[in-house]
């Protein structure tokens, strides 16, 4: 569930494409057909869209089929021929999820440190160095973990941001600065954020007291 939040953006723009970019493709075919060619496309720009979409659709489907091979082929053509896209960042989180899965976390951690800064739209940026974060966390590099969240602001993820530090402070031992983190992290959760039970948790063991409920 901690993960809830950091992937939610890009999880529903992965499942609305599943599910309807084919058809989009095709329906933007037809609707030029009927309106005379592709004149009515204003440039290349709109097609160049299409194309990119296109392409994260095929990739997706690779990831789906876990066919590393194929996933990583497609991947590279959103890089090269669609770099100023979001499906650079998208492919390139769902790449390093299967490079982790398959037990190359560094592989993981230098496809995400890869990802355009100035290309990604700031709070899919966000989800990339979070990811990172977390997966060097993984690795039990708290403190590089911990400067990386230091050097970045993260005002769309902010509640995520300070729980992943909370975790990082906690495992090296540092419950003051941990209990601090994680009121943070609790101050910039909604009441009803599926990740606030754990977080209040996490606060509660690393000494904090929450706040009595009133009666009803």
């Amino acid at each position: 569930m901690d993960q809830t939040d950091e992937y939610e953006q890009g999880e529903r723009v992965r499942a609305w494409l599943r599910n309807n970019g084919s058809s989009l493709i095709t329906g933007i075919a037809l609707g030029l057909a009927a309106l005379g060619g592709w004149q009515w496309w204003q440039g290349q720009g709109e097609l160049r869209k299409v194309e990119a979409a296109a392409e994260y659709v095929a990739f997706n489907k690779a990831v789906e089929a876990n066919d590393a091979a194929k996933a990583a082929a497609h991947a590279q053509a959103i890089r090269q021929n669609h770099p100023k896209t979001p499906y650079v960042a998208l492919a390139a989180l769902a790449e390093a999820e299967m490079l982790h899965a398959a037990g190359k976390t560094d592989e993981a951690l230098a496809m995400l440190d890869g990802v355009p800064a100035e290309n990604t739209d700031p709070a899919l940026a966000e989800l990339v160095k979070l990811r990172a974060v977390r997966l060097l966390a993984g690795q039990g590099k708290h403190e590089e973990a911990i400067k990386r969240l230091d050097a970045t602001p993260f005002p769309s993820y902010a509640g995520v941001a300070e729980e992943l530090r909370g975790d990082a402070e906690l495992a090296l031992g540092r419950r003051e600065q941990a209990r601090a983190a994680y009121e943070k992290a609790l101050a910039a959760l909604d009441q009803g954020a599926p990740t606030r039970g754990i977080v209040e948790m996490k606060f509660t063991e690393a000494g904090g007291r929450l706040p009595e409920q009133p009666e009803a």
